[in-house]
């Protein structure tokens, strides 16, 4: 695509990235039940806007690590490493981390490089939470209309802390991000980057059955309730062979929410139900992210980036562009702080190297 395409929908997608953050973090894990008291009036009405006030000098973890991968790509080149982001982590990560992210910055510190830094047999017992996900819009970013090299990239950053499942749902949404990039319908845009993991593979499994959930259920709520339902099962089989921390730890009922199966069913629903909104299909799509609760700044994250990407930025409406004041910050040394249409740039100057670097290799 010419480059003008290529960077509205980057633009977009930033943009889209960090006002699902900011809209989704007052609302991260609050109880489903609360959040429909508080903001929906008993489920009789529906957020559609920020629920409160952007303070655009805030900084959300999320995007953290992002930073840190283009980064690497920037100074490591297109041929990166787990290792190689490891080593970016240790020397510009200083705050906020959390969960798995958190335990495998311990292990690198010591020494303890990819794999084996994202392994339980290291601590780390959340190595298939949310994080790998949450991560993965960058290289979705620079690999447009290139899904398997999005797929590629995003491996080699899960591995860094997630095993399994958590290293596959940075697959599928990066791989999202790039097929977005020539694919508007979200049913068809899920399918093809599904293709990108074995039909064997658990979470595969579960976005298809969600899928099919949404297939029977013309509300999002009475949908919601039976995905979680699915997850609550699949969460109990996970119990009966976890050890005794990580059972007790992380897969009881509540902090099971971390766990990244549920929140890209909640990620899959609210593009299903809210995509083919007549005024606002960008708001609809974050905001059902939003009220169907769990890790609710992560998933709106990603939401955000998804339909940026589709719609580009023309076609993110004011009320959700303008107070960012174009301003994105984070915890990452000599990159605290950014404009997101410079961040676009960027990005976008990082996918042409790459683009390039393919060609030179087929010819």
């Amino acid at each position: 695509m010419d480059f003008d395409t290529y960077y509205a929908k980057v633009h977009g997608a930033w943009l889209g990235r960090v006002s699902g953050s900011h809209f989704g973090a007052p609302l991260e894990f609050r109880p489903f039940s609360s959040t429909q008291k508080k903001y929906c009036a008993g489920g009789q009405k529906e957020i559609t806007g920020y629920v409160k006030p952007v303070d655009a000098d805030q900084v959300n973890d999320d995007e953290i690590y992002e930073i840190v991968g283009l980064v690497a790509l920037e100074t490591k080149g297109v041929d990166i490493t787990s290792e190689d982001i490891a080593r970016e982590w240790d020397k510009r990560l200083y705050k906020m981390q959390f969960t798995a992210e958190r335990v495998a910055l311990k292990n690198i510190r010591k020494g303890i490089m990819p794999p084996d830094c994202a392994s339980e047999a290291n601590g780390n017992i959340w190595y298939d939470a949310i994080g790998g996900q949450m991560k993965a819009d960058i290289w979705g970013l620079v690999a447009p209309n290139c899904p398997e090299i999005a797929a590629r990239y995003a491996e080699i950053d899960g591995k860094v802390a997630h095993q399994g499942v958590g290293v596959e749902g940075e697959i599928f949404v990066a791989g999202m991000i790039s097929n977005a990039f020539g694919e508007s319908n979200v049913k068809e845009l899920i399918h093809k980057s599904l293709e990108l993991l074995p039909p064997e593979s658990v979470y595969r499994q579960f976005v298809e059955k969600t899928v099919s959930i949404h297939q029977k259920h013309k509300s999002w709520r009475p949908a919601r309730e039976e995905m979680l339902q699915e997850w609550h099962k699949i969460r109990q089989e996970l119990r009966k062979s976890a050890a005794f921390r990580r059972r007790v730890v992380f897969l009881n009922r509540l902090v099971g929410g971390l766990h990244v199966l549920p929140n890209a069913g909640v990620i899959v629903l609210s593009l299903l139900y809210g995509a083919d909104d007549a005024i606002d299909p960008f708001g609809r799509t974050v905001c059902l992210g939003g009220m169907m609760a769990l890790d609710t700044d992560c998933n709106c994250g990603n939401i955000g980036a998804i339909m940026g990407t589709i719609l580009g930025a023309k076609g993110i409406p004011s009320a959700w562009q303008d107070p960012l004041k174009d301003t994105f910050h984070t915890y990452v040394k000599g990159y605290e702080h950014w404009k997101i249409s410079e961040l676009a740039q960027r990005i976008c100057q990082v996918g042409q190297v790459l683009a390039a670097s393919g060609q030179d290799s087929e010819m």
